[in-house]
């Protein structure tokens, strides 16, 4: 059943009545019926108008027509077809154009006074060629502009073709640009019409009612009703048959403008041109589109005959002041004769004579074209692809034969095929690249044929999955990292990325839903590093794991605009591909993986499920690299029973694992070279935060933990509240001690690096982790430096340098295992990668430019130098280890801003009048091994969108969806905060220097409402690395291996051009100095202000060095020939006659400065002085006084709001110039670091003083404590001072105090091993009494015993026959003989009566003699042997024999 929408209208012939089905079949179901009032009587008229009303309001049944449908949308393709329509001719005579006339709501020019165009009100923006207009108007010249042309204009000409700025260069859309005229001849209708539609719901009052109707509080060509939404979803349709992305356009209003039967100014031959514009944009006024039909061109020129004395038509966009020119058709029969426009069409399969375009930035032509030679730009959707391939893009080039072969090839990599679509888009499957930059593709066809068509080249950005801006959306990725991972997961994806094409269909419509039925799959796939034997290499490995559910893809009107979203449950898996060894053993090998969904194979599904390995899966979207934790518990043997569902005993699975795979991964990784002391030499971080900031050569904010892009996620660095990664791979260096430079070359490793930082800015440490990290409520995660660069490395093959993945697979994923998965595991994490001690940090030399010439070179010298031209900011000298680094600025001057150009009274080379202040309008930099950058300033009322213009290769590069991109050589990524790119960074990767440009210092526009839009000027900030010494004033020798030579406006080499006290403010004697602004002039220029904009040749600069103009020259790319370049041109062009003469530049000084002030004082006191005597005084602020109270004698503020004639200006630069002064004091400190102590941190240990004070630089105090139930033992503070190293006193390290390990014992435990040892100690004592009295006793018991030993010995003398022999052997003297004592007196001596020598030996008896005993007496002697000879003592005499047998010894008495 269809409803009729019933439509009448008060025509010319009566009253006109429309029946139309709501869904616009293909055949067009209209009855009309026409009544004459001079026939009928108006009661007729009356009763049959209600009549017909009633009936067609009525449901009727189109039987034909009907077709079934289901819950997944509509099914055949007829109906499809029927509903939407390959393309419904409003006019079937006039198959190309849409509705117009006056029935359908237009207004019409009837008369040729409007060549200069009727200006009419748009309600709101519509974008065009980098500018927003709110107006337009609309001429019989056919053309619609947004500015006049010159009144002493010849013929329309615009683009390079005018002398502009002496002529004007209107920015307009040409259908068919030559005078023309409106015919008089009453027999045809020669009119313009126009009409603007938008959306009902921007007028409640008609948005109810199905027939035209004027729009409340809106003129009448305005038309906002249910016909208006009809005619805007036509118009996309239109647009999506031919244009690649424009499925993503939803057109909010349309302007129409439609000439018909307009004919040549001149002469009167009767032909005529009838053609139409549809401009449309979106809601926002960020994305327009054009559709250009032409139903009919009479002739080719204005003239008679078709002479081109006036100028030959031409269908051309123009931006206007030379911003830059398209031709709707680049084909060279459309430069031979412009009328065969109507023949020939950028959709054929649709229509002939219709073109599409986009128009809001530089336009591009969409759709097919017939060009034959040169270059054609492609339009390619999307640009931005994943890296891994497996997806597809939609190609505008050629205009395509569905028989003839067609692949996209991709430079340095393999072909892409593609499908024909239609005559005017192809889709092209790209393969796997692993690459992370721009390719430049070509699409050519591959007939075999000499004659292939090689003129259509494009480029493809190609990005890692963890950035890519069409991946599957599955929600929050932080999720997937949790342990467990709840099971409510959703994926959303827009069902019209899923096509299965009937190929070779010339009449296929892309609106048919049919084409979006298919079934897809949503797979896991793994990924690892491992080692491939048939190679004998470690590569890549990419394998399908399983399949864990099917969706059925909707592809009915709803889902257009509207997402499809699906829930999931991650423990039901549908299909493994892995057997049941492989999931038990073989998946934990894959630490991380991703999730795609594409159509499910015909070859897999239910009739293969012994299919266990799938090596490709069809095209398809992928997600961000995501955990693979939660698919080990899903059907694992370990929960076959209840247990399954238990989410404790789930953890606790993931929690062993992980730590078996922890500990695997430790094994592995320290198998690996040892990449830290490379890393920590070459990239040591910076040891305050202030230093990473303005470090912009070497390190950039964290793309997901920094406050400066505002994404504070911090996955693996929690806690942390900035973070900065190294913007380039760690550079590697050779070093050789014989030569004499120190390093002999460089090059790349393929790690990275990560420095975090705390609330008060001090370098956060892997070390103190443990002691300061109680739970996760109070996260403690460091930076720390990684195996393999997040970025990847150039040229981005082999293990480690896959960008992103090998960066999870290598150091994110083990963080996840050990810290977040496992317990106790993340020291050794920490073990194998420790954070930066910052020891080896250098810091740069930084250098400025902003507002009016305010410069701080890189030696800290600051002064104001103002100069039109192209000037060498800085120029570094290629060395063994430095590449050759050039980057030029462009000076121009600040326009007059008091100058009212919206007077129609202004001749037009008088609109941009210069002042005698130059401002930075563009930077140009380039290195040896990179690609050619260009941050340009964008035109005055273009900034809307884009306050600059970024352009990479001659290529203008957006970055809208991705803020970072990477390029040959060169990292730029934008601060999004920002809007419209207003703040630029530009790392060259191989110098490490980096460039800041900013527009307007950054401004947020929205918060000042008395500007529309930015106030046009740059500012600058130059990082340089310390391997250039570019502190140094002195010239730099030219030493091949050695310092660099360094030279430019940012570091004029020499003695005595700058001041040498750097601390002192910026006084007036610096500004423009006429000795020291020469010399600059002298050595970095260039080109001089009339030079500039023209193509030179290179200029010598006093230094030696060969420079050209980097602005005008082209690079080597294929793209120079593309209208970006255009934008490359001077923002401030003024005419020549403002280059000279009185109004030459003058640079301004503290004298001309006073005498403005004074004259300005003047005019304040009378108010009548001339303007055209003293045309400075239109210059003067509202309140000079107020100026000069609020800047308090500070030269930067007055300067520049004196100069750029705004205050807000003055405000900023004094802000921005001294914060930059503060800041760059901070960011150059060389601070001594003892990195972090080198302890074991055991349990319950506590970091003082406090957990967050800094505990590495010189005089930094750190403490240990335990928690309150232990105590502390060891060695608990440490301080980082100087040690003297070596013989010279100068030379020292840092180190801190030596000491023992400290530790923490439980109380508990401390206790009891007190009163053990006290226990000990009394034990001890009594041991030692005991020991001590034992020892004395044996000492008297064995003086007891000396003591008691005979002390007497034999006597010499003794009766033999009294002495038994037994008695005589058994003799032995215990006691050694004490020596005699000796006397003064004489003493008598007797001579014995028997003697031992009288005695044989046999009867003597035996004597047994000691060491301490002495000689007996020997009678042959005289005495005793012992003792010396006898005349040392007196000789005893001998005694009687005892009554016991045994003659005694006498004593001598």
């Amino acid at each position: 059943m269809f409803r009729l929408l019933f439509n009448y209208s008060q025509t010319s012939e009566g009253l006109r009545y429309e029946a139309t089905p709501s869904a616009y079949p293909v055949e067009a179901l209209m009855l009309r019926i026409t009544f004459s009032e001079e026939q009928m009587g108006n009661w007729m008229v009356r009763v049959l108008h209600h009549t017909v009303r009633c009936l067609f309001v009525a449901s009727v049944s189109f039987a034909q027509l009907e077709q079934s449908q289901n819950v997944q949308g509509i099914q055949s393709a007829e109906y499809a077809r029927a509903a939407y329509g390959p393309y419904n001719p409003y006019y079937p005579e006039k198959p190309n154009l849409v509705e117009y006339g006056a029935d359908v709501g237009d207004m019409e020019i009837s008369n040729n006074q409007q060549a200069n165009g009727m200006t009419i009100r748009l309600y709101q923006y519509f974008p065009f060629y980098s500018g927003k207009y709110n107006y337009t108007m609309i001429s019989t010249n056919g053309y619609i502009g947004f500015a006049h042309f010159s009144d002493s204009a010849h013929d329309l000409r615009v683009g390079t073709d005018t002398d502009w700025p002496r002529e004007s260069d209107p920015a307009l859309i040409a259908p068919y640009l030559c005078k023309q005229r409106v015919d008089a001849n009453t027999l045809t209708s020669s009119k313009v019409f126009y009409r603007l539609e938008m959306r009902s719901h921007s007028a409640l009052s008609s948005a109810v009612s199905p027939t035209r109707g004027q729009c409340r509080g809106k003129l009448p060509y305005v038309q906002c009703n249910m016909q208006s939404d009809l005619f805007l979803d036509r118009m996309q349709r239109m647009l999506q048959e031919g244009v690649a992305g424009a499925s993503v356009f939803r057109a909010e209003a349309a302007l129409v403008v439609t000439w018909e039967n307009l004919r040549p100014n001149i002469g009167r031959e009767r032909t005529y041109s009838t053609y139409q514009l549809v401009w449309l944009t979106d809601a926002l006024g960020t994305l327009s589109y054009t559709i250009i039909n032409y139903d009919k061109l009479g002739y080719d020129a204005a003239d008679l005959n078709g002479n081109t004395v006036t100028g030959r038509c031409q269908a051309v966009f123009n931006g206007g002041n030379h911003t830059g020119s398209v031709l709707v058709d680049l084909s060279v029969t459309t430069k031979e004769r412009p009328s065969s426009l109507a023949d020939r069409s950028s959709v054929p399969h649709v229509v002939r004579g219709r073109y599409l375009h986009r128009v809001d930035d530089i336009v591009r032509p969409a759709g097919c074209s017939n060009k034959t030679g040169g270059t054609f730009p492609l339009n390619i959707y999307p640009n931005i692809v994943n890296m891994l391939g497996q997806m597809t893009v939609d190609v505008n080039g050629m205009c395509l034969d569905p028989s003839t072969t067609y692949v996209l090839m991709i430079e340095q990599r393999e072909t892409a095929p593609c499908d024909v679509l239609n005559a005017a888009v192809a889709r092209c499957r790209l393969p796997k690249i692993l690459d992370w930059g721009t390719k430049t593709v070509y699409l050519q066809p591959q007939s075999g044929l000499a004659s292939d068509e090689k003129a259509y080249i494009g480029y493809i950005y190609f990005v890692p999955p963890t950035i890519d801006p069409m991946r599957l959306d599955i929600g929050n990725i932080h999720d997937w990292f949790r342990n467990p991972v709840k099971d409510d997961k959703e994926i959303v994806w827009y069902p019209r990325n899923f096509t299965s094409p009937q190929r070779g269909d010339r009449t296929m419509d892309v609106n048919n839903p049919s084409l979006y039925q298919i079934t897809l799959g949503l797979y896991v796939i793994g990924y690892k590093e491992a080692r491939d034997d048939a190679i004998k290499k470690f590569k890549p490995v990419h394998r399908v794991l399983a399949r864990l559910s099917s969706h059925q893809n909707m592809g009915d009107e709803a889902y257009r605009w509207s997402p499809q979203k699906a829930k999931i449950s991650i423990q039901q898996v549908e299909e493994w591909y892995m057997n049941e060894w492989e999931r038990e053993n073989e998946l934990f090998t894959y630490r991380f993986g991703y999730l795609k969904l594409s159509p499910i194979p015909s070859d897999v599904g239910a009739d293969a499920s012994n299919q266990r390995f799938i090596t490709e899966l069809p095209t398809g979207l992928i997600s961000s690299p995501v955990s693979l934790h939660w698919l080990w518990t899903a059907r694992h043997s370990s929960f076959t029973g209840a247990s399954a569902s238990d989410i404790e005993q789930r953890k606790l699975f993931v929690k062993r694992k992980a730590t078996e795979m922890c500990q695997s991964w430790f094994n592995e990784d320290g198998a690996l070279p040892n990449f830290i002391r490379e890393t920590e030499t070459n990239s040591s971080c910076p040891c305050k935060e202030e230093q990473a900031r303005l470090d912009i050569g070497r390190f950039m904010p964290h793309p997901r933990c920094s406050q400066i892009f505002r994404d504070v996620t911090c996955t693996e660095t929690l806690g942390s509240r900035n973070c900065y990664m190294s913007a380039q791979n760690v550079q590697g260096a050779h070093y050789d001690s014989n030569l004499p430079a120190v390093h002999e070359s460089s090059y790349s490793t393929h790690y990275g690096q990560v420095c975090c930082y705390d609330e008060q800015g001090y370098l956060m440490q892997t070390s103190y982790q443990p002691v300061i990290k109680i739970d996760e409520s109070t996260p403690y995660s460091p930076g720390f430096p990684m195996r393999a660069y997040e970025f990847g490395t150039n040229p981005y093959q082999g293990m480690f340098e896959v960008p992103g993945l090998s960066a999870f697979h290598h150091d994110m994923m083990p963080y996840y295992l050990c810290c977040k998965y496992s317990d106790f595991r993340c020291q050794m994490f920490y073990w194998r990668r420790p954070s930066s001690a910052c020891q080896q940090y250098e810091p740069p030399a930084i250098g400025t430019l902003m507002g009016a010439g305010i410069m701080t070179t890189l030696q800290k010298q600051k002064l104001i130098f103002n100069d039109p031209g192209i000037y060498n900011l800085l120029y570094a000298e290629r060395t063994s280890f430095t590449p050759e680094v050039r980057i030029q600025a462009r000076l121009e001057r600040f326009p007059d801003r008091s100058v009212d150009f919206s007077g129609y009274n202004v001749e037009q080379f008088k609109l941009v009048q210069p002042s005698n202040a130059t401002v930075l309008t563009g930077v140009a930099l380039e290195s040896s091994e990179s690609d050619r950058v260009h941050i340009i300033l964008r035109k005055d009322t273009r900034r809307a969108r884009y306050r600059t213009t970024i352009m990479v290769g001659d290529v203008v590069r957006y970055f809208d969806n991705m803020q970072l991109q990477r390029f040959r050589g060169v990292t730029i990524y934008v601060n999004n905060v920002h809007r419209g790119q207003a703040e630029v960074y530009v790392v060259l990767n191989k110098a490490q220097i980096g460039v800041r440009i900013r527009e307007s210092y950054a401004i947020d526009m929205d918060r000042l409402p008395t500007y529309m839009e930015s106030f046009g000027l740059l500012d600058l900030l130059v990082a340089v690395p310390p391997q250039y010494h570019a502190e140094s004033s002195l010239v730099q020798p030219r030493v091949f291996g050695e310092m660099p030579l360094i030279d430019g406006l940012l570091r004029p080499a020499g003695e005595g051009v700058y001041p040498s006290e750097t601390d002192s403010p910026l006084s007036w004697d610096e500004v423009n100095n006429p000795g020291k602004r020469n010399d600059l002039i002298t050595k970095y220029r260039i080109k001089g202000e009339s030079e500039m904009g023209l193509i030179s040749q290179s200029v010598r600069l006093s230094s030696g060095v060969a420079m050209t103009d980097m602005f005008e020259t082209t690079s080597d790319s294929a793209f120079s020939v593309f209208p970006d370049s255009n934008m490359k041109k001077p923002v401030y062009t003024a005419d020549a006659r403002f280059h000279s003469g009185s109004h030459a530049f003058v640079a301004q000084t503290q004298q001309t400065i006073e005498n403005f002030k004074r004259l300005c004082r003047r005019f304040y006191e009378d108010g009548l002085m001339d303007m055209s005597t003293y045309p400075e005084i239109r210059r003067c602020p509202e309140s000079l006084q107020a100026i000069e109270i609020d800047c308090a004698s500070d030269v930067v503020c007055e300067f520049d709001s004196l100069l750029l004639q705004a205050r807000v200006l003055g405000d900023k630069s004094k802000e921005e110039f001294h914060s930059f002064v503060m800041q760059r004091d901070l960011a150059t400190t060389h601070y001594n670091s003892c990195g972090a102590v080198a302890l074991e941190y055991p349990e319950y240990m506590i970091k003082g003083p406090s957990s967050v004070s800094a505990a590495y630089l010189e005089g930094d105090i750190v403490s240990f404590s335990c928690s309150q139930d232990h105590i502390s033992m060891g060695d608990t503070e440490y301080q980082c001072s100087r040690v003297s190293y070596g013989h010279d006193p100068s030379s020292f390290i840092m180190r801190w105090n030596e000491g023992s390990q400290p530790w923490c014992r439980t109380r508990q435990k401390n206790d009891f091993l007190t009163w053990l040892f006290w226990i000990g100690v009394f034990f001890g004592i009594l041991v030692t009494l005991a020991v001590v009295f034992f020892a004395c006793w044996s000492v008297k018991q064995r003086h007891r015993t000396r003591k008691g030993t005979r002390k007497n010995t034999i006597s010499s003398t003794m009766k033999t026959t009294d002495i038994p022999l037994e008695t005589v052997k058994r003799f032995e003297e215990k006691e050694p003989l004490q020596p005699p004592p000796r006397y003064e007196r004489n003493v008598r001596r007797y001579s014995p009566t028997i003697s031992l020598n009288d005695v044989s030996p046999l009867e003597r008896p035996p004597i047994n003699r000691f060491s301490s005993q002495p000689y007996l007496f020997d009678g042959e002697g005289g005495g005793f042997s012992g003792y010396g000879s006898s005349t040392d003592f007196a000789t005893p005499s001998p005694r009687r024999a005892s009554r016991g047998g045994l003659s005694g010894l006498t004593t001598g008495v």
